[in-house]
C-alpha cells in the first residue's frame, strides 16, 4: 500500500511538472512558530480582559496599542468603561469579503489585504456586530456603542457580547 501511494505521489510531481505548475514555498517554521506564539498570545490576552474587572480595560488599551498607531480615527475607551472600541485581528483576517460587503465605509483592507477598521463611527453599531457574526475567521471585535439610544441597542449589544 505504501508502495502504491508513493507511485501515485510520484506519479502527480510529475504531471504538475509536466503541466507546468511550481511547487508552492512551504511557510519557514520560524515565521509559523511566530504565528503560532502571536495567536496564543492574543487568546490569553483576551481571556485575562474577561477576568480583569472594569471590562478590561487597563489590558484592552495595551491589545488596541497597535491598532491605534495603524488606524487613529480608532476613539480611545471611556474611562467610566461604558464604551469599547471596535478591534480587529487584521493579522488573522482571511479577506473573505463578509465585513467588506455589510460596510465598506467601517472595514477596508490594507495593503496585505487584510481587513481593519477603517472607521468605526461610519455606519451604525449594528453593522460591526453584524460583521462579527459572518466574520469567518471569528476576529471582529464590535466593543460597546457610546451611543446606547439607538432602535434594539440592547439586542445589539446582547448579540455582540460573544465576540469582545
Amino acid at each position: 500500500m505504501v508502495h502504491s501511494c508513493e507511485e501515485r505521489r510520484d506519479f502527480w510531481v510529475m504531471l504538475k511538472a509536466i503541466a507546468g505548475v511550481k511547487a508552492e514555498k512551504a511557510t519557514p517554521v520560524e515565521d509559523l512558530e511566530n504565528k503560532i506564539r502571536t495567536e496564543v498570545v492574543g487568546r490569553i490576552a483576551k481571556g485575562l480582559m474577561k477576568l480583569a474587572g472594569d471590562n478590561g480595560m487597563g489590558i484592552m488599551d495595551l491589545t488596541l496599542e497597535e491598532s491605534k498607531k495603524e488606524n487613529p480615527n480608532i476613539p480611545a475607551p471611556s474611562p467610566n468603561g461604558e464604551y469599547l472600541a471596535p478591534w480587529l485581528e487584521t493579522d488573522f483576517c482571511t479577506s473573505c469579503d463578509e465585513c467588506i460587503k455589510i460596510n465598506p465605509n467601517i472595514f477596508a483592507y490594507n495593503n496585505d489585504k487584510k481587513a481593519y477598521i477603517k472607521d468605526p463611527n461610519a455606519g451604525p453599531y449594528s453593522d460591526l456586530v453584524k460583521a462579527a457574526e459572518k466574520c469567518t475567521a471569528g476576529v471582529i471585535h464590535p466593543g460597546l456603542p457610546a451611543d446606547k439610544n439607538g432602535p434594539d441597542m440592547e439586542k445589539w449589544i446582547k448579540r455582540g457580547e460573544k465576540f469582545n
